[in-house]
């Protein structure tokens, strides 16, 4: 029998940078040239294309960062709650296909374009105001306010 109703299996929010579907999903590993929020767009170090960074605009789109739980061994008191970023050298998963969970900067609609914000890495709805923006990099697959969590479909080669 398939599953009808996806919410019972799964939270509806589960976090930033957390993969939001059993749909099929994808996603290449690569290594943090510097210190990467979960959730974010990257894209290759300019000066060293082995590693990744925060999308910044200058450089091509190649996912976003995925959250791991490993995070949580860092803390000196598991109490304090995950940071939620990788570090430099970090392997890092990035997705490449699927939905993920990411951070809107604006309100957004499901079913609008997204675009990167070049100073944050975060996500804004294509049309936006803003004018540090990259192209259109994905669809919106929920509603969600600015500053809160929306699920992003990406669907790179």
């Amino acid at each position: 029998m398939p599953i009808l109703s996806y919410e019972q299996y799964m939270p509806e929010e589960l976090g930033k940078g957390k993969v939001a579907s059993y749909n099929d999903h994808r996603a290449d590993t690569e290594a943090a040239g510097a210190p990467i929020d979960w959730g974010v767009a990257v894209q290759r170090k300019a000066d060293d294309p082995e590693h990744i960074v925060t999308y910044d605009g200058t450089g091509k789109f190649i996912g976003v960062a995925i959250a791991n739980i490993y995070a949580e061994t860092r803390l000196p008191d598991i109490s304090q709650g995950v940071d939620g970023h990788y570090e430099q050298y970090d392997v890092v998963p990035v997705l490449r296909r699927g939905i993920v969970f990411v951070e809107v900067l604006e309100d957004v609609i499901k079913g609008d374009e997204a675009v990167i914000d070049n100073d944050t890495g975060n996500f804004r709805p294509k049309g936006t105001a803003t004018t540090a923006v990259s192209a259109s990099v994905g669809v919106f697959k929920t509603s969600a306010s600015a500053g809160n969590l929306a699920q992003l479909e990406v669907n790179l080669p």
